[in-house]
């Protein structure tokens, strides 16, 4: 298979077969062969899957194996998505992202997710992997070239050589129908020779068992594995098996308390199955199951844990989970339908119509708003969607419809699809939001209000661009930037367009996008916008060795000094880097302790560690006290970031700066708390680094002293 996809001109590998052949196992066989430079990212797809939560899985598996944050260009982005173009940009390294399950996604988030994969894929060093039961290769695009295999079955002698290696007897005749009823599935096979094992059976009485359970027999082997396990146990498999969602051990116990040796059982014997961090139950077993299982599930737990989920930043989350994902679950536990009765997206519908996409309310639709009126609740919606609840404003704008009679004709009408096309946005229903502007922008065409009209269309662009309509996105875009008298649109326009630019690597043409959108700049814009841009065309003058130009415009963003905003640490971290490549040492130093108060007065975990990490590489080596309380320092704010790579690089710091002075010991410390993670964790090089230290330090302290402190090294 690797010849045949990854070593040719193909794209995309479609890997099909039914549930338990053995999908799974086989790519990842073949991944396991990938060089150091390639980087697979691993998602494997469930029914809550959206866009959203591949991006923050990717964005994840990429911090851990790149050093994605040495530059401060990836905090500059302000989407996950836009960061991951950004990475994927280095065409030093290649990248296979992998799908498994492709087929669990939604109908209504799949062509979203086709479109971002088609889109990445196209990238030069770029292959993907779709592991599904069924896959219509006719979707994917004509330049992008594909192979597909199905999985088959195990010959009936490897079959055989399978069954006897758990000692099970067989005869031909009982082999024969055995392979049979299994039809030869891997996944199939373990389970009947686990179930045999387990119970003592010979070949002959399981098949016995089988027949006389009346059932189809995939059916009849989920149920008898899925009754060897028990108790505690079986509980928690059953919330694996109701979850939309990978679990892990946090989330385990948040919502059932189960200890982690549950996980470890299920595991073992092929209940779940690990990905990254998360795991997942056995398609099969949860294919054969759902309808089978008691739903032990108290919905009410699971809404108010998702709903604590969701007021945490994503690094402090259980699992990585998207706020929109989130905002589904809850919507599920609580009975509240975000999704339409009517499609919406046929943009051609009458605004007048009543039918309008919001038909049912939440499970509060028992309170009375009959003394609400539709001023009163549309003021609440604000509230509630400056508040974050866009379930809420949802519920309570569908009433505002309910009584669209009484609105008819006013400016209040158009408000409230004004709202609800930002809140769709928010829950990433983009054909929602794409109705609502397109009912505003016919509603301001035909009254000639050209302001309104490019202001709704830009935001439209927005949602093109977010949900990977790119075409659709630019062909507004350039019509906007234009046409369009007002100078905020023009501007945005151009931002825009440079970020499409830019994730396509096309820099030169992002630079002259972004100068146009800078001089577009009025008084009107936003501070934090005016910094993005004069942050971003720096950094473009930075990457083509313009200095005094890029000092220039990362001044010109310090200057505007809002002392909130994000772009004040970047800036003078850039400059920082700047002085620094150019061995301007002392202005180096002085940008990286300037952009360390920026980030403290933010409580910008990762940017204090890296602005340290620059400080300690530019302090006087005999400053022992300083380097020691720096480095220290450094390490505690990694601690907090959830980033490995700054956690590895900070205590390897340490550690060297105890090991230089010498106090061998503490280094040896702070080696062996990375060297226990184990090479699982820590990738090489690292991993030997960290060994050939700690042998260093076996060397300098002697042999017994070394076992005394470290007994069970190995």
């Amino acid at each position: 298979m690797r010849k045949m996809f990854f070593q040719t001109d193909s794209k995309i590998l479609v890997i099909g077969g039914f549930a338990g052949v053995g999908k799974r196992q086989i790519s990842e066989h073949t991944l396991s062969y990938m060089d150091k430079n390639t980087i697979t990212l691993k998602f494997v797809c469930t029914e809550s899957t959206k866009l959203d939560d591949i991006h923050l899985s990717f964005f994840n598996t990429l911090k851990r194996k790149t050093a994605v944050k040495n530059t401060s260009e990836i905090d500059a982005l302000n989407t996950t998505s836009e960061k991951i173009e950004f990475i994927l940009g280095n065409k030093d390294l290649k990248f296979i992202p992998v799908f498994y399950n492709f087929d669990a996604i939604k109908d209504e988030n799949k062509s979203e997710i086709l479109n971002y994969i088609f889109s990445i894929t196209k990238k030069e060093n770029i292959k993907t992997v779709i592991c599904a039961k069924t896959f219509d290769t006719d979707i994917i695009p004509e330049e992008l070239k594909y192979v597909k295999i199905m999985t088959k079955a195990l010959s009936k002698e490897f079959f055989e050589t399978y069954i006897r290696e758990f000692g099970i007897k067989v005869t031909p005749a009982m082999l024969d129908q055995l392979y049979r009823l299994t039809r030869g599935y891997f996944y199939s096979a373990c389970l009947c020779c686990k179930i045999m094992v387990n119970q003592e059976l010979t070949v002959n009485d399981f098949i016995v068992r089988y027949t006389n359970s009346g059932e189809k027999f995939d059916t009849f082997l989920a149920k008898a594995y899925y009754k060897l396990i028990v108790g505690t146990t079986k509980s928690a498999f059953n919330l694996f098996i109701r979850m939309n969602h990978g679990l892990n051990l946090k989330v385990l116990q948040s919502i059932g308390s189960y200890p982690e040796n549950i996980i470890k059982m299920l595991c073992e014997n092929f209940y779940i199955y690990k990905k990254g961090d998360l795991y997942f139950p056995a398609d099969f077993l949860k294919q054969q199951l759902y309808e089978f299982i008691d739903d032990e599930i108290s919905k009410k737990r699971l809404a108010s844990y998702y709903e604590k989920q969701l007021a945490l930043p994503i690094e402090e989350r259980d699992f990585i989970i998207s706020r929109a994902t989130l905002q589904d679950e809850i919507a599920i536990c609580k009975g509240i339908e975000l999704e339409p009765k009517e499609s919406a997206s046929d943009s051609s519908k009458n605004e007048a119509s009543d039918n309008h996409p919001e038909e049912a309310l939440g499970e509060e639709k028992q309170i009375n708003y009959n003394n609400f009126s539709v001023n009163d609740l549309y003021n609440q919606s604000n509230d509630f969607f400056n508040k974050f609840d866009y379930h809420k404003v949802i519920e309570l704008l569908t009433i505002v419809l309910d009584r669209k009679n009484s609105i008819l004709g006013s400016q209040l009408l158009y408000d409230t699809y004004l709202l609800l096309a930002k809140t769709y946005a928010k829950l990433f229903k983009w054909n929602y939001a794409i109705y609502y502007y397109n009912m505003l922008e016919s509603h301001y065409k035909n009254i000639f209000d050209d302001e309104n009209m490019y202001n709704i269309q830009y935001e439209k662009a927005k949602v093109y661009y977010h949900s990977y309509r790119i075409i659709d996105a630019i062909q507004i875009l350039k019509t906007l930037a234009e046409f369009s008298k007002t100078k905020r649109i023009v501007s945005g326009a151009n931002l825009l367009m440079g970020n499409i630019a830019i994730s396509t690597s096309n820099k030169p043409l992002a630079k002259q996008y972004y100068i146009k959108g800078i001089e577009n700049i009025d008084t009107e814009l936003e501070d934090e916008l005016k910094m993005e841009r004069y942050f971003k065309y720096a950094i473009l003058l930075d990457e083509d060795g313009d200095m005094a130009g890029a000092i220039e415009y990362y001044n010109k963003c310090i200057s505007i000094n809002c002392t909130k905003s994000k772009y004040i640490a970047l800036a003078y971290s850039n400059m920082g880097d700047l002085f620094y490549d150019n061995e301007l040492l002392d202005d180096a130093k002085d940008c990286f302790q300037k952009a360390y108060n920026a980030d403290k007065l933010n409580n910008n975990e990762y940017g204090m560690y890296y602005s340290l990490s620059k400080i300690i590489e530019l302090t006087d080596k005999k400053d022992k006290d300083v380097l020691v309380k720096l480095s220290e320092e450094a390490k505690e704010h990694a601690l907090k970031t959830d980033d490995y790579n700054a956690l590895l690089l900070s205590v390897i710091k340490l550690g060297d700066v105890y090991y230089d002075y010498p106090e061998p010991e503490k280094a040896l410390s702070e080696y062996l708390s990375l060297y226990r993670e184990g090479v699982e964790v820590i990738e090489e090089p690292n991993f030997s680094m960290i060994k050939a230290r700690i042998e260093d330090i076996r060397a300098r302290l002697g042999k017994e002293r070394f076992e005394e402190l470290v007994p069970d090294y190995a």
